[in-house]
């Protein structure tokens, strides 16, 4: 076996989780391809669909905030579903997320490129080889600063949620500026076209036996497809905040900041995001024809911002290039990001799935606790692909039933002070799991009917040189849809191909899974653990080994032989019973006594205010 350290460096804080969470969530969803769901939606539509697809997203991240604060360890986001629901479930998500993050870098790596022509004199599209080479720079430029360390990556990563928040607020002061109070009469439009509106005079669309500039759906009908469309695409841009959970492993103190973190992130998308969006979009027309079209054939131009496209109209148009240098370096630190998460992934991957030749190359780290092959076979691939997962709700709607089982044995109780102040109990549960499993589940099954519907209706149109081409809407069809298959491929692979592959029985939980102690010998940071393989190391393995069954969860044997003796003696109590009954008690007693000293021992999570907490994210105590 290779003499290596396995385990990942517990040093980024507070402000350094928070940049990693903000940096994920604003690439260039709000700033740049919200221009296409202005013209789904409306100048107040796009807004409102960002709005409800923060509510879903946060409700899925505070839904998994009290299991992540629970087992805060390397990969969380993979180790919650396979302690709580299956091993199976864990690998299809460990399996997607860095594939899902690595073609998002990607992506968000040539949008950042392709930005970079309006930074010219005249601005158009670069050369391909041009635009290729600053690709491959780019990316080689994000795979240079993760090897050099976690640490200064936490450091850069903050500097880069400061000046993301710092460029909302010079975004809304000029947008407002311009504005200056006077709202868009353009805030919904009239339908929904697909190819887009070329004037806001047109307000009877049809679907049959008419050109594709008059092809949509008109009236209330279409008003709401559109939204709901347009909620589908904002989601992809507010589902970054469950990276916090993928840093949890080198949080310096994940009981007190991840769940703080996680609050901040989703606290930005909820209150400020929808507001930024508001403001630009209140200065532009849904039928402005330099905004981007999501089905239209497209002019061989560039996608142009609608904050851009606002500032063009005025006397600061020079101020466009500005914009967009400050939107690429949004697109490109959110790539960066990506590859953060998906290394992280790749990493957890390896240690707890992968067959050892494989571990010791895609599980190792170097002297500095820096998993360097997993982030250069990250950096290797190109191009995009989204997947949905619910499985994290899931897992607490499944975990919650068990807590409250341990609860009633006097173990534990989510409700106690010491829980509270110590761990974090997810409130309104189960209403926000049920909205995260819902959304996330109606956003997975409609982004795929408005180009079904397109490629159904194009056969009755008298002209469709304007939208997409049959192929490219279905390979739009094909990309919504393929993340459940894929899921459901790696999970059946995993589970009947794996031998003693099975489902987690909630009765074989102990409140060991829920209340760990000490994380270095979990994962590996004590010098004796550092003597096993990371396959022995199993994420799902808790940290304490307690008694916790009584004669409800005996095994059917030993609970029908007890049944059996007492039966010919009604009124009578047998030894047996009398002794197993004080060995649970005594082991009860034990349990909870241990369960104390481990959260008495940790700092309490919240010691000021609210606001302080979240203020505390920006600036370092």
């Amino acid at each position: 076996m290779a003499n290596r350290s396995e385990h990942l460096d517990r040093t980024l804080n507070r402000p350094a989780l928070a940049g990693i969470g903000i940096s994920g969530c604003v690439g260039v969803g709000v700033y740049v391809t919200s221009g296409g769901l202005i013209t789904t939606a409306g100048s107040l539509g796009a807004p409102i669909s960002f709005l409800v697809a923060g509510v879903i997203a946060a409700s899925v991240q505070h839904t998994i905030t009290e299991m992540v604060t629970s087992r805060p360890l390397t990969g969380a986001l993979i180790d919650l579903p396979h302690t709580f629901l299956d091993p199976a479930a864990g690998f299809a998500v460990a399996a997607l997320y860095p594939l899902a993050n690595i073609f998002s870098m990607a992506a968000l790596t040539a949008h950042s490129a392709e930005l970079t022509a309006f930074l010219k004199t005249k601005p158009e599209k670069h050369p391909p080889g041009v635009e290729a080479g600053i690709n491959i720079a780019f990316i080689a430029l994000t795979t240079f600063s993760h090897c050099l360390g976690v640490k200064l990556y936490g450091r850069i990563e903050r500097v880069v949620m400061i000046f993301k928040l710092c460029l909302f607020v010079l975004v809304c002061i000029i947008m407002i500026i311009i504005n200056v109070g006077d709202y868009t009469s353009y805030a919904f439009p009239p339908g929904w076209m697909p190819g887009g509106y070329k004037t806001t005079s047109n307000q009877f669309t049809r679907h049959t036996g008419v050109p594709d500039t008059e092809f949509g759906l008109s009236g209330g009908g279409g008003r709401l497809f559109g939204l709901v469309t347009a909620v589908t695409f904002a989601l992809f841009s507010c589902t970054a905040g469950e990276m916090i959970a993928m840093t949890a492993g080198e949080a310096k103190e994940p009981w007190k900041d991840v769940p703080v973190v996680i609050s901040f992130v989703y606290l930005i998308q909820l209150g400020i995001i929808p507001f930024v969006l508001m403001s630009g979009a209140a200065n532009v027309n849904y039928a402005d024809p330099s905004l981007a079209t999501v089905w239209g054939a497209g002019s061989g131009k560039m996608t142009v911002s609608p904050f851009v496209v606002a500032l063009q109209t005025t006397a600061i148009a020079g101020a466009s290039k500005a914009f967009n240098f400050f939107f690429i370096i949004s697109a490109y630190t959110a790539g960066n990001t990506a590859l953060y998460v998906s290394s992280r992934a790749a990493f957890t991957l390896a240690q707890t799935y992968l067959p050892n030749r494989l571990a010791d190359i895609f599980g190792s780290t170097n002297g500095g606790h820096t998993p360097l092959a997993a982030i250069l076979l990250c950096a290797s691939f190109g191009s995009k692909l989204g997947a949905h997962d619910t499985s994290d709700a899931q897992t607490t709607t499944l975990t919650s039933g068990r807590l409250d089982r341990l609860e009633k044995r006097k173990i534990v109780s989510r409700n106690e002070n010491l829980y509270k102040k110590k761990m974090f109990k997810s409130r309104w549960q189960p209403l926000p799991a049920y909205i995260g499993i819902i959304g996330c589940a109606f956003v997975v099954v409609w982004s795929g009917i408005p180009p079904l519907y397109i490629i159904c209706a194009k056969a009755s149109l008298t002209d469709t040189q304007h939208l997409k081409s049959n192929f490219a809407l279905g390979f739009d069809i094909f990309g919504a849809w393929i993340g459940p298959f894929l899921f459901a491929t790696f999970y059946l692979t995993y589970k009947y191909i794996t031998p003693h592959s099975v489902s987690v029985d909630i009765r074989d939980l102990t409140s060991g899974d829920y209340i760990l102690g000490d994380l270095a010998v979990m994962e590996g940071q004590d010098p004796e653990s550092l003597k096993m393989h990371p396959n022995d190391r199993r994420l799902s393995e808790p940290i304490t080994s307690v008694l916790d069954h009584d004669l409800i969860e005996m095994s059917p044997v030993h609970r029908s032989s007890i049944t059996h003796t007492s039966s010919f003696f009604p009124n009578t109590v047998s030894d047996e019973e009398i002794d197993i009954e004080e060995m649970t008690n005594q082991a009860r007693k034990e349990e909870r006594k241990k369960i104390r000293e481990i959260l008495e021992s940790r700092p309490s999570r919240m010691q000021r205010s609210l606001a302080r907490e979240l203020w505390s994210c920006v600036v370092a105590d």
